[in-house]
């Protein structure tokens, strides 16, 4: 049996949107009900899949991946949900393997390249590009190589910058 009054309270809280079971089961804790509410709660949304951890996390897996976050960045919003470490795991492993990582990097660099001034040394510009891969949370592999690529496309840029100065 479980507590309709909390029930209710749940029942607000996801109306707005999707949310995980810790969520859900933190709102209710500090909403002042006891364990055994939460729990009975919890367990009857389970039944009633308002509440689906494993579906959530693929959604939001998804939902990142198209805000362009790394998988670094990715783990740390799902565990800070209240997801549980291993279906974080799993769900990373299955969803986001490294080429789609290094495409969603590299679109990442090649858009933070289009809003950067031209007049920036080369460097100041990589610089910014690596921080920027870095706050949304690729790996260090990935940054590595994604600004590889972007390393050689900005000195063939300034080696063409130059030479087309001298020819003047």
């Amino acid at each position: 049996m479980f507590n309709e009054k909390a029930f209710e309270k749940a029942l607000d809280y996801i109306e707005a949107r999707d949310r995980t079971e810790a969520e859900v089961r933190s709102r209710l804790e500090r909403a002042g009900f006891g364990e055994e509410d939460v729990l009975g709660v919890t367990a009857k949304l389970r039944e009633l899949r308002l509440i689906d951890d494993a579906d959530y996390v693929i959604r939001y897996l998804a939902a990142l991946r198209r805000k362009g976050r790394g998988r670094v960045r990715i783990r740390s919003e799902m565990l800070r949900k209240g997801l549980p470490e291993e279906l974080v795991r799993f769900a990373i492993e299955d969803g986001y393997d490294r080429e789609d990582e290094l495409e969603n990097a590299r679109n990442v660099a090649e858009s933070a390249l289009s809003g950067i001034p031209s007049g920036l040394p080369p460097e100041k510009k990589a610089g910014k590009i690596s921080l920027r891969l870095k706050s949304r949370g690729f790996p260090y592999d990935v940054i590595t190589e994604v600004m590889s690529g972007i390393r050689k496309k900005l000195y063939e840029g300034e080696a063409c910058q130059q030479t087309a100065a001298t020819s003047m």
